[in-house]
């Protein structure tokens, strides 16, 4: 699988000096961004609110490695974090960016994993095989949901990533076929039930062209939750 953004920004540093945690930390702002990599110039990720947990796995600088209750893993500025911690071991870089390649980013959430096996039960009653999770795939389905929440719209466009396939070709997701599925429901029975009764959104679960997935479930004030699965054919 190929390696998210962070990982390949924390190849990048040089000469830093980071400390190993393994700890929780809440925010302590209305509005902080997860990025990408460690400068504010990197790409928004994710958004925390105030009171929101966070794993805080290692900290380079003035920012944590952090990965949210949705299995979002990124970086944010250490200052809006109230952390508590410990045990900490000062080690250089170089030993960091193992530890950072090694976060188990294909963890899924429990909606998730519950939106994930409802799709692959439609399958194997169509007698299909089993799609498999792809890290890559699902941190971009995760983008994609965050930003439905955020900007608050419903469409296959993003406003901030464009297309599915131009998010794909961004992230140099190599692919025959591709295509998306959105839904927004109260729980993932319900999203199934609405996408199953839509042709085009059944006919991505039911194809036996796609082999790969990513799924994201992000909860919605507006919508409870929003659904996102993108189907990728290699």
């Amino acid at each position: 699988m190929a390696f998210s953004q962070l990982h390949l920004e924390m190849k990048k540093i040089k000469h830093r000096r980071c400390h190993l945690l393994l700890i929780f930390g809440t925010a302590t702002v209305d509005s902080l961004r997860i990025r990408s990599g460690l400068s504010t110039q990197n790409d928004s990720i994710g958004l925390l609110s105030k009171g929101e947990n966070v794993h805080i796995y290692a900290k380079v600088d003035n920012w944590y490695i952090v990965k949210t209750e949705n299995n979002l893993v990124g970086a944010v500025f250490a200052d809006y974090i109230d952390a508590s911690y410990e045990n900490t071991e000062t080690i250089e870089t170089s030993a960091n960016i193992e530890t950072a390649e090694n976060v188990p980013n294909t963890q899924l959430s429990q909606d998730e994993q519950i939106f994930f096996n409802l799709i692959n039960n439609k399958r194997i009653e169509n007698n299909l095989s089993e799609l498999q999770i792809d890290e890559t795939l699902l941190n971009i389905a995760r983008l994609k949901a965050q930003d439905i929440v955020e900007n608050k719209y419903f469409s296959h466009t993003s406003p901030t990533y464009g297309t599915i396939f131009e998010m794909l070709h961004n992230n140099n997701i190599s692919y025959s076929k591709a295509s998306e599925n959105i839904a927004r429901n109260l729980n993932a029975d319900g999203a199934i039930q609405s996408l199953m009764n839509s042709e085009s959104h059944k006919k991505n679960i039911l194809s036996e062209n796609f082999n790969y997935t990513g799924i994201a479930v992000v909860n919605s004030v507006d919508w409870g939750k929003v659904f996102v699965e993108i189907f990728v054919a290699k």
